[in-house]
C-alpha cells in the first residue's frame, strides 16, 4: 500500500490538504489553551490579605458571616479567599436632638463589619490580582458565599 495514492489521499484515508488543515487548527487551539492557563512570566502566586469594610449591613447578615467562609467575587464567581477575621461593631447613625444638636448614635438594626480575607493572587508593579479580580484600596468589591452576598470597600491589602 502506498503512503499517498493516486487520488492524493494519505494511506487511502484522508486527503493530505485536509490533514494539514486539521493539524493547523489543533495547533492553534492548543496554543490558545496553553496561553489562557499560564501565569504571566515573572509573576508567582502569593498569599494576599485583604481587609474589606462592610457598612450598614443588617444584623441577620452580620450573624451569618463566619471565619472559614470561602468568599467568591459576585460577578465572575471566582474564589477570592477565606475569611480569617471578623470585627463587627454597631453602625453609627447621626441623629438630631430636640435642641438642634447632631449626635452620633449606635444604630440598633445595622452593623459595620471589617472582614479579613486571605487568598491566592499575584502582585506586580501595576496591579494586585486575587482570583481573577484586580483589587485596589478604596474600590468596591462584591462578595458572596452560598449563604450571603455583600458589597464592601477595600481598606487594606497586604502581600504575605
Amino acid at each position: 500500500m502506498k503512503i499517498i495514492d493516486d487520488k492524493g489521499k494519505l494511506f487511502g484515508l484522508i486527503n493530505i490538504i485536509d490533514l494539514l488543515a486539521i493539524v493547523l487548527i489543533l495547533a492553534v487551539m492548543g496554543r490558545f489553551y496553553l496561553k489562557a492557563h499560564q501565569n504571566p512570566p515573572g509573576l508567582e502566586t502569593k498569599k494576599i490579605e485583604v481587609q474589606v469594610l462592610l457598612e450598614e449591613i443588617r444584623d441577620a447578615t452580620a450573624d451569618v458571616i463566619e471565619v472559614g467562609d470561602i468568599v467568591r467575587e459576585t460577578k465572575s464567581n471566582v474564589v477570592l479567599g477565606e475569611v480569617t477575621n471578623i470585627d463587627i461593631k454597631p453602625s453609627a447613625t447621626l441623629v438630631e436632638t430636640s435642641d438642634g444638636r447632631v449626635v452620633e448614635y449606635p444604630n440598633p438594626v445595622l452593623k459595620d463589619a471589617v472582614i479579613t480575607i486571605v487568598g491566592e493572587g499575584t502582585a506586580s508593579e501595576n496591579a494586585i490580582v486575587v482570583g481573577n479580580s484586580e483589587i485596589r484600596i478604596g474600590t468596591k468589591l462584591g462578595m458572596k458565599t452560598n449563604i450571603y452576598a455583600v458589597t464592601g470597600t477595600v481598606m487594606t491589602i497586604k502581600v504575605l
